[in-house]
């Protein structure tokens, strides 16, 4: 490896929506280590609480659970003023809440799926986008804002149905307000990922592994890592990584892009 990087976040604050687990509690994880104030986000009051108890050690600044669920405006907006509350100002809103709906087949699929999908993957990040955005130019922050899309959107076949759709859809949210932002000198990125070990994945794994009964989860996401041109499936602390350069001072003329944290997946 070349070069060593460590990032100082002590007195900015962040967002981090769906950060109760897998990639969002890293990113998360990696603020709160580095110094920042971080809100915890998730649709359950217990898990935010319990999650922002665990990351309030991590580092200097304080970390807040706000319960929300993100699909709801009405609970983005509350999510939005309760944070500004908890820490007067906003730098660093990441996007990450998410979900995978299960439908197999676009034409037989549910209007209730498509809305579901898109009410959480698309339309969430960009209402929070609208209001943290707004937040930064009545006070004059030149702040960040990251999203988090996925090789899903980037690729053409596939089994990714709407969530494949609302993450190209993210990936364009991303370029066009990006521009309005920069007149502000506010930065929007996102950073795309493909096979990473969280809940879902290792669940997926373990289904996989019932079927094939000389196989165990690990097995499982070993094989699928070894696909990749890295040799590994990633881990949410590469996520939070991105985040962390994406945010920094190191990117300051890094706009409007697609940051693939894949270990090459993306190539293939």
């Amino acid at each position: 490896m070349v070069g060593h990087a460590e990032y100082d976040y002590s007195g900015e604050s962040a967002i981090v929506t769906g950060s109760t687990k897998g990639i969002g509690r890293g990113i998360a994880e990696g603020l709160a280590d580095a110094g920042a104030n971080v809100v915890v986000n998730s649709p359950t009051e217990a898990e935010v609480t319990a999650v922002a108890e665990e990351l309030d050690d991590c580092g200097e600044g304080d970390v807040v659970g706000i319960a929300a669920d993100v699909g709801d405006p009405a609970a983005v907006e509350r999510l939005v003023e309760r944070a500004v509350d908890a820490f007067d100002e906003i730098d660093l809103l990441v996007n990450n809440a998410a979900v995978w709906p299960r439908e197999e087949s676009l034409v037989d699929a549910s209007l209730d799926a498509w809305d579901d999908t898109m009410d959480v993957n698309v339309r969430a990040q960009y209402y929070a986008s609208k209001l943290v955005a707004s937040h930064m130019i009545d006070h004059g922050i030149e702040g960040c804002i990251v999203n988090h899309t996925s090789q899903a959107g980037d690729r053409r076949t596939g089994p990714f149905g709407f969530y494949g759709i609302s993450k190209t859809s993210i990936n364009g949210l991303t370029w066009r307000m990006a521009q309005e932002l920069a007149e502000h000198g506010i930065r929007m990125n996102a950073v795309s990922t493909d096979v990473t070990e969280t809940a879902q994945t290792r669940y997926e794994a373990e289904m996989e592994a019932e079927e094939t009964p000389d196989k165990t989860a690990d097995d499982v996401l070993r094989e699928r890592g070894e696909k990749r041109p890295l040799g590994r499936i990633g881990h949410p602390s590469d996520l939070a990584d991105a985040v962390l350069f994406l945010a920094s001072d190191r990117a300051s003329y890094v706009v409007g892009d697609v940051l693939r944290v894949s270990g090459g997946g993306n190539l293939e």
